[in-house]
């Protein structure tokens, strides 16, 4: 059992034929954080031989169905992001208080002038450690868009299925290593975005900033908005304005927007990002109807990098 329909896909990849793969959530216009588990859902991953599911409070109607089942094994995305990233997700539910987030600069490493970005390469020699890049990680959980996370995903997923059914404990772990290279090519057009400096960007939820930190861009969005929205609040007016200010200045080389969770504030943001000409990528948090990991990614990836053309870095970075 999944919790999405994206880690049902990838422990379907790994999987082969020797396994059935269920995920509690399929609808791809369902927002997980908000999810209500049936009964049926509970005794479906209690019932399961393996688990796997995202963790950090995310997918946390997996957590309250296994506290009656602590010996299924498990693969949570997170710990597989601790152990390939080396930074933790806390863990957290969407109604915390998220009053740190409101110090923009405190937090990102973001001055408001942006002065910081003008020195990015200078601070850290632009190596893939991320030194000297503060993308506040610990508070996005969204870890599927981290590339390496989701390959690491599979390797332990290969790695449990090898252990619950040894006999095909090879092909296990031949189609999650297949799996990873699906992804190079992807890394590949990440790093070239990369080298051609730190281009700006504003999103509506910090959901796939993990593959805009991977080419290093940075994000302007106001922390308070950011805030309200994944508080299901409405952001105050100066957010707001400052929000629809980088649209409208056109501050930002595109806009990340959730279509899964639009809202009457997040469509006027898009509203004015299109008014202004400034690109938009669309990202959801499932899969979309009729694809597969790898596909979906190679989408959101090529769509970043079209929004790119022409787009002017804040900061070069010395590359």
């Amino acid at each position: 059992m999944a919790s999405t329909s994206v880690y049902a896909d990838i422990a379907e990849q790994v999987a082969g034929g020797n396994a059935t793969v269920e995920s509690v959530i399929s609808d791809p216009a369902a927002d997980p954080h908000s999810y209500e588990a049936s009964p049926a859902d509970a005794a479906a991953v209690t019932g399961a031989d393996l688990v796997v599911y995202n963790g950090a409070g995310y997918d946390s109607f997996v957590d309250r169905a296994l506290e009656n089942a602590p010996d299924v094994p498990v693969v949570r995305a997170v710990d597989e992001y601790e152990r390939v990233v080396g930074e933790t997700i806390a863990e957290h539910g969407h109604d915390d208080d998220h009053g740190a987030e409101d110090d923009h600069g405190a937090e990102h490493g973001h001055d408001d002038d942006h002065g910081a970005e003008d020195d990015h390469g200078a601070e850290d020699g632009h190596d893939d450690s991320h030194d000297g890049h503060d993308h506040a990680s610990d508070t996005n959980e969204h870890v599927w868009f981290s590339l390496p996370t989701a390959a690491a995903v599979a390797e332990r997923v290969a790695e449990e299925l090898a252990t619950i059914d040894e006999e095909n404990a090879e092909e296990y772990r031949e189609n999650a290593d297949r799996f990873a290279d699906s992804l190079a090519p992807l890394e590949t057009e990440l790093d070239a975005i990369h080298d051609r400096g730190h281009f700006p960007y504003a999103q509506t939820e910090r959901v796939g900033a993990h593959l805009f930190d991977a080419a290093h861009m940075v994000d302007l969005t106001p922390r308070g908005f950011l805030a309200s929205i994944e508080d299901d609040t409405d952001p105050s007016a100066a957010d707001l304005s400052a929000m629809l200010d980088l649209m409208g200045e056109r501050e930002v080389a595109f806009l990340a927007f959730n279509t899964q969770t639009e809202t009457t504030v997040t469509a006027r943001v898009r509203d004015a990002a299109e008014s202004a000409d400034v690109a938009v990528v669309d990202l959801t948090e499932t899969l979309p109807e009729g694809t597969d990991y790898t596909t979906w990614m190679t989408g959101i990836v090529d769509s970043l990098s079209s929004a790119l053309d022409g787009a002017t870095p804040v900061a070069d970075g010395g590359h």
